[in-house]
């Protein structure tokens, strides 16, 4: 298997499981569940599901034991659609990338917002009254 077909295949099991989850799977722990990214092994045995939940969620134990509970019925709609001569394992991880970026971003902003307030007082002077 070459490298293009894999990531074709990975591409096709990412639609497929985004659109189930946004219209087939009824189980309101998945609402707003966002798929990042799809790593199927060489031998399409497994399929790791990197996911997000858009605005955020309060328990992300509860989203993925949504995950979990829907599994079969994914991998079944995947079997169905796909064709493929082996049905991966579907194992659903949160991805925590998009959290760190964010807070990588905050505290950006906050140096930024210091280094402006520390450029706005003359010769260095903190504007404590002596």
């Amino acid at each position: 298997m070459n490298d293009k077909q894999k990531a074709r295949v990975e591409d096709e099991i990412m639609a497929l499981v985004s659109e189930l989850l946004l219209r087939r799977v009824k189980d309101p722990r998945v609402a707003g569940v966002s798929l990042t990214h799809v790593e199927a092994s060489r031998d399409y045995s497994t399929a790791k599901i990197l996911y997000n939940v858009i605005g955020g969620a309060p328990d992300i134990e509860d989203v993925q034991r949504g995950l979990e509970s829907s599994r079969r019925y994914i991998r079944s709609q995947i079997a169905r659609r796909l064709r493929l001569r082996v049905v991966p394992e579907l194992i659903f991880r949160y991805d925590r990338s998009l959290d760190r970026a964010m807070k990588i971003e905050e505290l950006i902003e906050r140096i930024h917002r210091e280094d402006g307030e520390g450029a706005e007082r003359p010769n260095g002077e903190d504007g404590a009254d002596e």
